[in-house]
């Protein structure tokens, strides 16, 4: 069922998003189904992967915050977590495909139209299909601070501009969940793991260690990449590392291998090691470990940067990203 709100938002509230907007890095080549090979433009808000289940609400823009916090009250009663924040923009030739956002029945999509006039001509309309896409079953025109709700799991598409369209296309997304549900192996685990070695009382960059290492491991999962790494991802400053100075284990602990194996053990502590990330740009170090373990420690750290906002940072982790990670995405 789609729930739409039309002028949810005042224009007071939206020219904070637009000027934020407005000035955001874009980048092209975001894609609405990974099923095909077009992609369109996209600002990451968040930064956070498709099965994220921690709540990000302190990862937000302040602009952001007095809108979702809007959302949350007024729609989800308050029950619900953030996962995820993203803003897209179509212009004529860079078209939406079918697709779903997730997998997990708790997930729901906050859609917020950017444009300030907006005209049926254009096309532009997100459009809602049954299961077997046979049929349309909503469709919705863009209109100024309209407020569209529906489940995550229901299959929609951004259609195409038209070719008279003489705008971008601008949506604002907020991702909501309510009691999110594991869907990964060993996602419980890991979870429950944090909580014994009290990394959920630990602080960290945007909430607490525990949060950071769980949206890690999200990261990492949504690449077709061994579980071994995942997991390592999501443990990967449990020892403390060359900039992470306040361990929740003892480097002689066995709890990690106890747990999860001793490969998994290794990587950790392998990551813990490096003098990363600077060694992925000069080297130093790489040449002692395999290319089997390069590759594993780059995974992680591109999934741990990319969820504090500093892959920009480190031209030859970018690389990494575009060329080798871009090809093993689901």
């Amino acid at each position: 069922m789609t729930i739409i709100k039309d002028s949810f938002l005042t224009v007071e509230e939206m020219l904070p998003l637009e000027l934020y907007l407005n000035e955001a890095p874009w980048s092209y080549g975001w894609k609405s189904n990974n099923k095909l090979p077009f992609g369109h433009w996209n600002v990451d808000i968040t930064k956070t992967a498709i099965t994220n289940s921690v709540d990000v609400r302190n990862k937000l823009p302040d602009p952001f915050v007095p809108v979702w916090d809007k959302i949350n009250n007024q729609v989800f009663n308050d029950k619900a977590i953030l996962t995820r924040s993203y803003s897209n923009r179509h212009t004529f030739g860079t078209e939406g495909y079918i697709h779903t956002d997730t997998e997990r029945e708790q997930d729901y999509t906050a859609l917020i139209y950017m444009n300030k006039e907006w005209n049926a001509n254009w096309g532009g309309e997100t459009t809602f299909y049954n299961k077997e896409l046979t049929h349309i079953v909503d469709a919705v025109l863009p209109s100024y601070a309209r407020l569209v709700i529906f489940s995550g799991v229901v299959p929609h598409c951004a259609r195409a501009v038209s070719r008279v369209c003489p705008q971008v296309r601008t949506t604002l997304m907020f991702k909501a969940s309510i009691d999110p549900q594991p869907v990964h192996e060993d996602e419980s685990k890991l979870a429950q793991f944090l909580v014994d070695i009290k990394a959920d009382q630990m602080p960290h960059m945007k909430g607490t260690l525990k949060d950071h290492l769980m949206r890690t491991f999200h990261a990492l999962k949504s690449l077709k990449i061994s579980h071994e790494i995942c997991l390592a991802g999501g443990l990967h400053s449990v020892f403390g590392t060359v900039h992470y100075k306040n361990p929740a284990l003892p480097l002689e602990s066995t709890w990690v291998a106890d747990a999860f194996g001793k490969e998994v053990d290794r990587l950790v502590r392998l990551f813990c090691w490096l003098p990363r990330p600077a060694c992925f740009e000069t080297g130093e170090g790489l040449d002692m470990i395999t290319q089997q373990d390069v590759f594993a420690m780059k995974c992680i750290e591109v999934a741990n940067l990319y969820d504090q906002g500093g892959l920009s940072r480190f031209p030859s982790l970018q690389e990494f990203n575009k060329t080798v990670l871009s090809k093993i995405r689901k």
